[in-house]
């Protein structure tokens, strides 16, 4: 299928592959339909591209580049909701903020987005707790500048 993108043109997308979010994700309810778009020149940042809504593309990146001890409870409400019958059908992903000077670069830990790689269908779990940041500097993480990639 051809979906229209504000940033990145006309991309081809298998139908298949679109992520489902009943619920939405937080400050974007109505937006339930996701296509996660990753090219070579941007890896290994994703896009969480709204099929929807061409203007709503969402950075993300696998946390464990940047945080390999990064670690959190699903609620068993969260495990029936994705219907995840074993933790190795979900993979995780978390929004990045890239600002023009990518060496401010962000993410927010405290919400992952945990997603069932069988059946498409995708959460944004709002963590409890003070463990991580909502804007957590990506440099800090990695102890280097960003420019030294991920």
């Amino acid at each position: 299928m051809k979906l229209e993108t504000a940033h990145f043109g006309v991309v081809e997308i298998d139908e298949n592959s679109i992520l489902h979010f009943d619920d939405g994700l937080p400050g974007l309810e109505a937006d339930q339909r996701y296509a996660l778009l990753t090219n070579e020149q941007s890896k290994p940042v994703s896009w969480l591209q709204s099929v929807d809504h061409k203007e709503i593309a969402l950075p993300v990146v696998d946390p464990f580049l940047p945080c390999p001890g990064y670690d959190f409870e699903i609620s068993p409400g969260d495990v029936e909701r994705l219907e995840a019958g074993q933790a190795q059908d979900l993979f995780v992903l978390n929004v990045l903020v890239i600002p023009e000077d990518i060496n401010g670069m962000t993410v927010n830990l405290s919400a992952p987005i945990v997603v069932n790689a069988r059946n498409k269908k995708g959460r944004q779990i709002i963590l409890d707790g003070r463990q991580y940041r909502v804007r957590m500097p990506v440099s800090e993480l990695l102890g280097r500048s960003v420019k030294d990639g991920l």
